[in-house]
């Protein structure tokens, strides 16, 4: 593979990650927010807050090192997909959770997206793989500012989640999981 199509192919998976990074930052961002918001709610108590950054670090301590053994054996790429499938589960779980009043389903919905930042982390590798050793540390950086950008503005989704929620009839809360 010649230089000029390393660098064509960095490109295109740098856009990629970056595209990937701030959606997965938009869905954590949420996570941490709506996710405490909705714990209170399920739970009955403002004891249950922190559940949202509680369970969700959790599953991403539990999450990493399967998706880690995943990319070695597999590739990152099939590691990454696994996790943003079980992390969509997750969203899907916390919704659920929302529609049947359930604490404990919310709890398992954090675990799933957790996966989100376990992938998060590994997609930063990914982004300096190939041999562009001259482009390798800003490939690096704007994956992590994507990342960023997106953890910044997933809580403000809160309202536009709102309203798919509502236009979809689930439960208060639950729309911004859509997103």
């Amino acid at each position: 593979m010649t230089q000029s199509n390393i660098a064509v192919l960095q490109r295109r998976v740098l856009r990629t990650l970056m595209t990937g990074q701030m959606l997965a930052g938009f869905g954590v961002g949420a996570t941490f927010s709506i996710g405490a918001l909705l714990a209170t709610q399920l739970s009955g108590t403002e004891a249950w807050a922190g559940a949202a950054a509680t369970f969700s670090t959790l599953g991403t301590a539990f999450w990493a090192f399967p998706l880690a053994r995943l990319a070695a054996a597999r590739g990152r790429r099939v590691a990454l997909v696994t996790g943003g499938a079980i992390a969509m589960s997750g969203s899907i779980t916390a919704i659920l959770s929302g529609v049947a009043n359930s604490f404990p389903l919310l709890i398992v919905a954090f675990l799933l997206l957790g996966a989100a930042s376990a992938i998060s982390l590994q997609a930063r590798f990914a982004a300096t793989d190939l041999p562009a050793l001259k482009t390798s540390g800003r490939d690096l950086s704007l994956v992590v500012w994507a990342t960023t950008i997106g953890a910044v503005i997933g809580p403000n989704l809160f309202q536009p989640g709102e309203a798919i929620g509502q236009a979809l009839h689930l439960p208060h809360l639950t729309g911004p999981f859509i997103i």
